[in-house]
């Protein structure tokens, strides 16, 4: 059996972790630089606010008092998962994270257990010790532990548990879990199946054809279609697979022409990809830096450029990167644009520990300038992020990010850890 643990609205819900004012209330958590929704309170959604919904569409609700903003507090969110998260593994060891907010557990480990009244029991914990609720779905397969948690969350709100341990509750979970909401099906693949009469899971497990399925539906179809049927096929993965490229980006909180600017902002995010190369083992082959105007700009030509550099040399030491990226940087800058957005994408990544020795290079320098980024990494693990920098990443930040609503970082910052007066209490 596999469990899935889906936390609620989770941007919303850390937001009223720490603000109990806004709970109850329609809200949403904006994109970076405030732009659009992209998360809704549950009251939020019955006002008919839809994912995307631009900030400007929504300033007068909020006017009226009908909605309250948030700008994204990644930060937090992320502590606040790492938490939620360690409470599941006190419980249920065998976990993979599947994103910010969902967690898979393996559960072959529990199956003479009481798997509902578990869940029950863990969930309360959650919601005790995080203010966080959580859903918890469980099944044969990791596809029906999708289902079974979709219907915890529209027919179990009670309790916020759904155990498919048996036909008549399968079968009613797949009933009503429509195809295009059924994980791995895609919005093409919806599409075909509904001008076929496939409009549920129950109707696409019910293909009685394999050949037809295979065919149509390439692998992925194939592997959803065995797992409705109650074979597992997904197995877990408890460490996530190294990647293949690495890219960081972000538009500015406003539009510049500034080399300078746009050049701090880069050596910026060339600082926070390097140290991921350096954890997964990795040397950079190809880097890859974009310039680009906004796409809805009228008043200049819309530009986005781009140049890509083979490294000589694969490497992983910040301090060449930056030399890199400041290099293919200078050959795509035009003055004269009201640039938006700058980034950095590495590619042709290859183990660090087949990295060969080149008999004209530097290599006791190169062995120096690595033990330097090495402890920046470390310290910065330690001190808070970017506490140690590069001179060439600059420190004012006038690129970053618009966060008008930004909230504070309850967990992470001691300046900024709730403070309660105990006279109100005397």
């Amino acid at each position: 059996m596999f469990a899935l643990i889906d936390c609620n609205n989770f941007y919303v819900s850390c937001e009223r972790a720490f603000q109990p004012e806004l709970r109850n209330k329609a809200g949403v958590v904006l994109s970076n630089n405030d732009g659009c929704a992209i998360a809704r309170s549950q009251e939020a959604k019955d006002l008919g606010v839809k994912m995307g919904t631009p900030y400007f569409e929504l300033e007068k609700m909020v006017e009226q008092g009908e909605l309250w903003f948030r700008s994204s507090n990644y930060t937090l969110y992320q502590d606040m998962m790492r938490r939620v998260t360690g409470i599941v593994c006190e419980m249920w060891p065998e976990m993979e994270i599947y994103s910010i907010d969902e967690s898979f557990v393996d559960l072959s480990l529990f199956h003479a257990h009481d798997l509902q009244a578990m869940a029950v029991v863990l969930r309360e914990r959650i919601l005790q010790q995080t203010g966080i609720p959580v859903c918890i779905g469980i099944a044969p397969t990791r596809t029906l532990a999708k289902v079974a948690n979709r219907t915890a969350k529209k027919f179990f709100k009670a309790t916020g548990v759904c155990v498919l341990d048996d036909d008549s509750r399968t079968a009613f979970a797949l009933e009503h879990m429509p195809i295009e909401d059924v994980w791995g099906i895609g919005p093409k693949n919806a599409a075909k199946l509904i001008k076929i009469g496939v409009n549920t899971a129950k109707d696409f497990a019910a293909i009685n054809n394999y050949e037809y399925v295979c065919k149509r539906f390439t692998i992925t179809g194939l592997r959803t279609w065995y797992e409705l049927n109650g074979q597992s096929v997904l197995g877990m993965e408890y460490l996530p697979p190294d990647k293949k490229g690495i890219c960081t980006g972000r538009s500015f909180g406003e539009k510049t022409d500034d080399y300078h600017v746009i050049e701090d902002a880069l050596c910026a995010f060339v600082q926070n990809s390097a140290p991921k190369l350096r954890k997964q083992g990795s040397f950079c082959g190809q880097l890859q830096v974009f310039l680009q105007t906004s796409q809805f700009e009228v008043v200049h030509k819309i530009k986005s450029a781009a140049y890509h550099m083979d490294l000589a040399i694969p490497t992983n030491i910040t301090q060449e990167l930056l030399r890199y990226a400041i290099e293919c940087l200078k050959r795509i800058y035009r003055p004269g644009y009201p640039y938006q957005k700058v980034g950095i994408f590495m590619t042709k990544l290859t183990p660090a520990n087949a990295g060969q020795m080149y008999l004209m290079e530097d290599n006791e320098r190169r062995e120096k300038m690595l033990k330097v980024s090495k402890l920046a990494d470390r310290l910065n693990g330690m001190l808070g992020k970017d506490m140690v920098r590069f001179a060439a990443m600059g420190y004012d930040k006038p690129w970053k990010m618009r966060q008008g609503y930004l909230s504070k970082r309850y967990t992470t910052r001691i300046e900024e850890v709730l403070v309660i007066n105990p006279f109100i209490f005397s």
